[in-house]
């Protein structure tokens, strides 16, 4: 019995770990910051999935999630939330405190000249969206 129950409290704190949301800084990346940072030209403007970057696309770079992953982002300043895919991996200084959003998934949940902004990160359970 008692066997059980440790099994059990165990898959409730281990549900609860996979569910639980994220608090995490965003910042957004386009062409111009690409090119500004010379990135641009050394990544061909390819992502870490190998796909063309495309600022106006609902993605994300980010290393706390996999690759292909699908998150919610929510703006904890006003509640909008945007659902990006991961596409691509933040430089190495920022690996577990920022995500970066493309241009167009960032302009939907806050203004462009706020620059960096604290939000909530959930992962869909959805991954074929």
């Amino acid at each position: 019995m008692r066997y059980v129950l440790l099994a059990i409290i165990l898959t409730v704190m281990l549900f609860l770990k996979i569910a639980r949301a994220e608090e995490i800084k965003a910042s957004w990346y386009s062409y111009a910051s690409l090119k500004s940072e010379g990135t641009w030209a050394k990544g061909a403007q390819r992502m870490a999935n190998g796909s063309w970057y495309d600022e106006n696309a609902l993605t994300c770079a980010c290393r706390l999630y996999p690759l292909g992953s699908w998150l919610y982002i929510t703006n904890l300043a006003n509640g909008k939330s945007v659902l990006v895919r991961v596409t691509d991996r933040i430089g190495k200084r920022f690996a577990t405190s920022r995500i970066d959003l493309s241009k167009r998934a960032f302009k939907q949940i806050a203004d462009l000249r706020t620059g960096i902004i604290k939000v909530k990160i959930e992962r869909s359970r959805n991954e074929t969206h």
